[in-house]
C-alpha cells in the first residue's frame, strides 16, 4: 500500500505492477517523525485517511480481495456533536490480534489551555473485524503509546513540564484502557514528547531508556518488575544519550541505537551479542549516526527475520547481519530528497520510496 497526496495505490510485492485500482483518498501530511498513517495484520491494511467528501477516516482494506471492508468516520466521534469543543490530532494506527488503536493528542478548544501544560494524550480501540469502537482512554499520562503486536498490555509514557520526571504505566486493553502499574522514569524528558513510541517490546518484556538517558530498563510488561538494566557508557567522554530500542522478529534480540553505536543485546538478560559500528561524516558534516539513536520518533530502523536495517544520519540504508553484526550491503541514492526516503520492511524485501519511485531490494542480496 503506497499512500501519496492525491490517492493510494497498491502494487504487487513481487512484480511492482499494480494489483488493483487505486483509491481516491488523500493524505496531506504523510509520514513523519511523529505521524504514520498506515499498519497492516492479517492481510488487511489499515489507513488514517481523508477522502473527497469526508475527513477523518479509519478505513480497512482487504489486500486480498481488493475491497474496502469498513470505514470509520473518527472526527463524527470527536466529542461535542456539531460544535467542535476539542481537536483530535491522528498521529498512528497501530494494530494488536483483533484490535485497531489510533493514537494521538487533544487540545480543548476552550482557550484555557496553555503550551506549558502536559499534552493530553488518548487511545481510540476498534474491533479490526468491523470497525465498530471498543473503548477510548485519555489523559496527560497517556502519550507515545507503544502497541505491541500481541497481547492486552500497551505501554503509554506520561506528558510532563520540563525538567520534570516523568513514568510510563500500563494501558490494559482486556480492561477497555484502564490503567495498570507505573514507573517513574527521572531525567529523560525527550521520552515523553509527543508523537511515535521511543520505546519497545519483546519476549513480554517493556524496554525504555532510564537514568540520565543511559540506561537501558527491561520490565515486565504484566507486573512492572524490573528484570535487568544495563548502562552504556561513551567511548569518547560525551554524554550518552540511547536512542529507540528495537526488537527482533523472534523477540530474542533487543536492538539499542547509541550515536555511531548499535548494540545487540539478549532480550532474557541483557547480555551484548554484538555492536555495529559507523565511521564517516553525517550529510551536515558531523559525525555519523544511526537515525533512531537521534530520538526523533519514526521507523529508522526494523528487522526482518535474518536481517536489521537501520538508516544513518548520511541518508544510507544499511543491512546487518542479526547473527553477527556484519554488514551485508548499504544503499544509497543521490536524487533521494533532502529528508531522506521513506522506507519499509516486508518479508524478504525492503521497499524504499523517493520522490515517485518505489524501489524493491532483496534482503540478503550479494
Amino acid at each position: 500500500m503506497v499512500v501519496g497526496r492525491k490517492s493510494t495505490s497498491f502494487l504487487a510485492a513481487a512484480t511492482g505492477k499494480r494489483a488493483f485500482d487505486a483509491l481516491n483518498t488523500r493524505d496531506e501530511f504523510g509520514a513523519s517523525m511523529g505521524r504514520h498513517p498506515t499498519a497492516h495484520a492479517d492481510g488487511v491494511f489499515y489507513l488514517l485517511c481523508d477522502t473527497p467528501d469526508q475527513f477523518g477516516l479509519l478505513m480497512a482494506f482487504d489486500a486480498a480481495r481488493g475491497k474496502v471492508k469498513w470505514a470509520v468516520n473518527l472526527a463524527a466521534g470527536d466529542p461535542g456533536g456539531a460544535e467542535v469543543v476539542s481537536m483530535y490530532s491522528k498521529n498512528y494506527v497501530a494494530v494488536a490480534g483483533k484490535t485497531v488503536y489510533v493514537c494521538g493528542q487533544v487540545r480543548e478548544l476552550d482557550g484555557k489551555s496553555s503550551f506549558d501544560e502536559p499534552t493530553t494524550g488518548y487511545i481510540r480501540a476498534f474491533d479490526a473485524a468491523t470497525g465498530k469502537v471498543r473503548w477510548e482512554a485519555k489523559g496527560t499520562d497517556i502519550n507515545n503509546v507503544l502497541v505491541p503486536p500481541s497481547g492486552s498490555r500497551l505501554l503509554a509514557a506520561s506528558a510532563v513540564p520540563a525538567k520534570k520526571p516523568g513514568q510510563v504505566r500500563m494501558i490494559d486493553a482486556a480492561r477497555k484502557g484502564a490503567r495498570g502499574w507505573k514507573k517513574p522514569v527521572p531525567h529523560t524528558s525527550y521520552y515523553f514528547t509527543t508523537g511515535w513510541p521511543l520505546t519497545c517490546y519483546a519476549a513480554g518484556l517493556f524496554l525504555f531508556a532510564g537514568g540520565a538517558g543511559d540506561t537501558l530498563l527491561a520490565v515486565d510488561a504484566a507486573t512492572g518488575r524490573e528484570k535487568w538494566q544495563r548502562r552504556f557508557e561513551a567511548r569518547n567522554g560525551d554524554q550518552v544519550r540511547i536512542g529507540t530500542p528495537f526488537p527482533s522478529v523472534d523477540g530474542g534480540t533487543v536492538h539499542v541505537p547509541v550515536g555511531s553505536d548499535l548494540v545487540a543485546l539478549a532480550t532474557a538478560d541483557g547480555t551484548a551479542r554484538w555492536v555495529a559500528r559507523l565511521d564517516g561524516a553525517s550529510d551536515t558534516g558531523g559525525a555519523n549516526l544511526f537515525k533512531s539513536s537521534l530520538r526523533l520518533g519514526g521507523r529508522h530502523a526494523q528487522c526482518s527475520a535474518d536481517t536489521v536495517f537501520a538508516t544513518d544520519s548520511a541518508n544510507t540504508l544499511w543491512a546487518i547481519d542479526e547473527a553477527t553484526g556484519r554488514a551485508r550491503w548499504k544503499y544509497t541514492d543521490d536524487s533521494q530528497p533532502d529528508v531522506g526516503f521513506l522506507w519499509t520492511v516486508g518479508g524478504d524485501r525492503v521497499f524504499i520510496a523517493s520522490h515517485m519511485t518505489m524501489t524493491a531490494i532483496a534482503a540478503r542480496r550479494s
